[in-house]
């Protein structure tokens, strides 16, 4: 199973790959800009390449938004099968507009890796 990671700080991207591969994903693909995570998934959807199973987006990437990839996730039928999952530290607002995309999971950075890896766990078994 591929995890897809949209994550921009180092220390984090090892915690969401650690909790990705305690909870079943076996390959875990990391993007650490909204651009480069759009090609990988824009590459997916034209040219076939593999679209990953789950996908764990930080909301605030420095200079950019996960915004912009939350709304590419939403409008497409194919990407909106994938679960995803946001892992942010950003607060209730956030929360809100996370629910009203359909996100699979909300979870604040502040929670843990536990609270993360139960989020992924969730989702191995759903795509099981």
């Amino acid at each position: 199973m591929l995890l897809l990671v949209v994550e921009d700080q180092p220390g984090d991207l090892r915690i969401a790959n650690e909790a990705g591969q305690s909870s079943g994903f076996t390959r875990v693909e990391a993007k650490s800009t909204v651009g480069s995570a759009r090609v990988y998934l824009e590459k997916g959807l034209e040219d076939g390449q593999p679209l990953p199973d789950a996908i764990v987006l930080d909301l605030d990437l420095g200079y950019e938004s996960g915004f912009e990839l939350l709304r590419l996730w939403h409008g497409n039928p194919r990407l909106f099968q994938i679960p995803l999952v946001v892992w942010t530290i950003l607060g209730d607002e956030q929360r809100e507009i996370c629910r009203l995309f359909k996100v699979n999971a909300y979870v604040s950075k502040q929670d843990g890796i536990v609270v993360l890896r139960e989020a992924l766990s969730g989702l191995g078994r759903a795509a099981s």
